[in-house]
């Protein structure tokens, strides 16, 4: 499911979609919330397309168990920015949704917590019988 919705909306941002890119005048008077964010990230189509590579990339890596932590890592990042994006902008019900798959990057990344722990936080493995 992650896969699906990661690369789907990255794929939607690579191919110059969802923003708004163009001329455009905005107004904090008149204009809402989201107006003001995807104008904000169509600003630059360099950054807006940037987005989206940063949410295509780990979600490929989620096809592949040797890479599934790190790709699971990566769209914990990209989630979390945008579900407190959702929830400061007052986006509606999709704010919910990324909620929901914030959480579900953080149960996969719970999944190899021990090596997680080993890799960062409790060295390398020694061998028996060799001193320090």
């Amino acid at each position: 499911m992650l896969f699906v919705v990661f690369a789907g909306y990255g794929t939607v941002k690579l191919l110059g979609g969802q923003y708004d890119y163009g001329d455009w005048e905005i107004s904090n008077h008149t204009a809402d919330g989201t107006s003001v964010v995807w104008a904000f990230y169509g600003y630059s189509e360099f950054y807006g397309r940037f987005t989206g590579l940063y949410e295509l990339l780990p979600a490929l890596l989620l096809l592949s168990r040797r890479t599934a932590t790190l790709g699971a890592l990566g769209l914990f990042a990209v989630s979390l920015n945008i579900t407190v994006m959702d929830f400061a902008y007052g986006y509606p019900m999709v704010k919910y949704f990324s909620l929901v798959y914030t959480l579900l990057c953080l149960f996969l990344i719970a999944q190899d917590r021990d090596r997680l722990l080993a890799a960062f936080w409790h060295g390398p493995a020694r061998s028996p019988g060799r001193t320090p």
